[in-house]
């Protein structure tokens, strides 16, 4: 038999049943045979994280935080089939790999890729995972979080160097984050594998929340000024692209 949690079970059900319709507490109680006492703290929890609210009938139902979390859950769906156009273009006109990511937990997680038509090329893949504080798309996360975010990611992440270009140093990297959420994108100068250069760009969806990242990234000595500007002017406005058809407006 497989292992199941049963208070998250009867989480769920209280949640799945407060999305028929608002229910009162006793209501809830007789509908899913569960214990007033246990059921308050149920939806104390609920309530204190954001997800219920309680009207002035006394009944209960869930925040647009659920529809929120509907909408993004559905973005990350919907983005990988809306991106893999635009992953294209942008590989063929860069002739650099082209990712598409996203971000849980303080780590980036690979999504897609076009791969270079370069000789040399970069082995992150789909499925694959990378520390967000040495990596563009990662450091563009961050630099989105909220402060209470942030200082959550410091608190429990070591800034473990890789090369001798990673950010190692909280108030440099914090500077750093700064700088990127000002431009609008992030480079990776060679901080998670020497030899290695990388752009993102951030993917939002309707509401202006960052979804996923767009990156580009190859061997530094390809990436002259010139190659490098030109880059990241290809990679916003592709980014932007994909923005627009998630829902997004300027």
């Amino acid at each position: 038999m497989e292992y199941q949690n049963k208070s998250l079970r009867k989480a769920f059900e209280i949640i799945e049943s407060l999305c028929a319709k608002p229910m009162t507490a006793t209501e809830l109680s007789k509908k899913l045979n569960l214990n007033p006492s246990t059921l308050h703290r149920f939806l104390a929890n609920l309530e204190a994280m954001g997800y219920t609210e309680k009207l002035k009938n006394n009944q209960v139902r869930l925040t647009q935080q659920f529809i929120q979390l509907g909408k993004m859950a559905q973005a990350h769906y919907d983005v990988e089939a809306l991106s893999k156009p635009y992953l294209k273009k942008l590989a063929d006109s860069t002739g650099e790999s082209v990712l598409l990511s996203s971000f849980h937990q303080f780590k980036v997680t690979y999504l897609d890729k076009i791969e270079s038509s370069q000789t040399v090329r970069i082995v992150l893949g789909p499925g694959s995972h990378a520390p967000s504080y040495a990596v563009a798309s990662g450091k563009l996360f961050l630099s989105q979080l909220s402060p209470e975010q942030l200082d959550d990611f410091f608190a429990n992440t070591e800034l473990k160097p890789f090369t001798k270009n990673t950010f190692t140093d909280e108030q440099q990297l914090r500077k750093e984050l700064v700088h990127i959420r000002a431009q609008n994108y992030a480079i990776d100068e060679e901080e998670y594998e020497i030899g290695l250069k990388g752009f993102a760009a951030p993917i939002r969806e309707a509401t202006g929340t960052m979804i996923a990242a767009l990156s580009v990234a190859g061997v530094s000595l390809r990436f002259d000024d010139e190659k490098s500007k030109a880059t990241i002017e290809q990679l916003l406005r592709y980014a932007e692209l994909i923005s627009f058809d998630l829902g997004w407006k300027r």
